[in-house]
């Protein structure tokens, strides 16, 4: 006799519930800083690496360049960034943080950390520990998986 399982028994399910509740806790504080979700990791790679192209910043993230150049044009409305030709190369411009970009990363940052220590509040370190671990394998499993979706 095949035993059934509801969707909401099923591990996808929760961590489709799970990112839903971390993007929307993410964008919720950082919405109040004047970012949108996933400017911040923009941000994060050009406090150290100031001046990146955006086909550098499409490598970082493993992104569409489409995606990275939205989020540019739109930072770059916000006054966070600004782009400036590139010296050696007419064709290209490269992204730099303005001083309200800068300003903006400890915020950000602070953000990112009270974010993780949420999602793993009632945790003991050694569950936090495997919970990480796991999260990687299952990253791991997925993108290296042969198998076809």
């Amino acid at each position: 006799m095949e035993q059934t399982t509801h969707m909401n028994e099923e591990i996808s399910y929760h961590i489709v519930m799970l990112a839903h509740a971390h993007r929307q806790w993410a964008e919720e504080a950082l919405n109040r800083l004047g970012l949108y979700t996933g400017q911040e990791h923009i941000l994060f790679l050009l406090y150290q690496e100031d001046g990146l192209t955006a086909t550098q910043l499409t490598a970082r993230f493993d992104v569409g360049l489409a995606t990275i150049v939205k989020s540019i044009q739109r930072m770059e409305r916000a006054g966070i960034v600004v782009r400036r030709p590139d010296p050696t190369d007419r064709r290209a411009s490269r992204v730099y943080l303005t001083e309200r970009g800068r300003s903006l990363y400890e915020p950000a940052l602070q953000i990112w950390h009270a974010l993780a220590e949420c999602t793993v509040r009632g945790m003991s370190e050694i569950e936090q520990v495997l919970f990480r671990r796991l999260i990687q394998q299952a990253v791991t499993n997925l993108v290296s998986d042969d198998d076809e979706p």
